[in-house]
């Protein structure tokens, strides 16, 4: 485990510990506390260095179907939601789960021409890797405030791009395996890793 990993856990307590409690009078929710351990559980980082020179940043989540309950309850938090919009938005995204499969991913390069993901010509290349079958990603830059994409990205930074990177297969088909997340191009390579929710499930009723 690297000491970026190590660190994560201390960065959640600290973004709890600094937050101010938001509620939802409407709505019985999860608390912001277990949303972002949630998001921090199917979530990976890495630095990548040529030499004592930085590459790159990256850190990705994986929306799986727990990560997009969770974000629903941030939503419906953060924007007061009732019970029928609620509803509403979460019969959107699991008619979008069905088709395809969403990571967010959060990059920084110290150089700003390398940060070119979601252009035509870009020459970086995007994959996840599941059981020996690999698929390829399409890459859009989300077009929003920083305050919304911290919302429910806090491991996200004002230095860094985000982005989802979205590829054609159903999250069902791949949320109760291990699943690699690669990041490829001229500048450098890098991989991030995601857990598989069936293991996550079983050691939370084995405690």
């Amino acid at each position: 485990m690297s000491l970026n990993s190590r660190m994560w856990p201390f960065l959640l307590i600290f973004l709890c510990s600094c937050a101010t409690p938001r509620v939802n009078p409407n709505m019985e929710l999860m608390s912001e506390s277990e949303y972002q351990a949630t998001l921090f559980k199917y979530s990976d980082k890495k630095q990548v260095y040529d030499g004592l020179h930085a590459i790159m940043d990256v850190a990705g989540t994986l929306i799986n179907s727990k990560v997009a309950d969770a974000q629903l309850n941030q939503n419906a938090r953060l924007y007061q939601w009732n019970q029928y919009v609620f509803n509403t938005e979460k019969t959107k995204q699991e008619a979008k789960m069905i088709k395809e499969t969403e990571i967010f991913l959060s990059f920084f390069s110290p150089e700003r021409k390398h940060d070119d993901l979601a252009k035509p010509k870009t020459l970086w290349k995007f994959f996840l890797d599941i059981k020996g079958h690999r698929y390829e990603g399409k890459v859009t830059k989300m077009k929003t405030i920083l305050a919304e994409v911290l919302s429910l990205y806090p491991h996200h930074n004002r230095w860094s791009t985000p982005y989802k990177v979205v590829f054609p297969v159903p999250i069902s088909g791949i949320e109760n395996e291990p699943s690699t997340f690669t990041i490829t191009g001229p500048v450098g390579s890098t991989t991030l890793s995601f857990k598989e929710i069936q293991k996550e499930i079983q050691k939370e009723i084995q405690k």
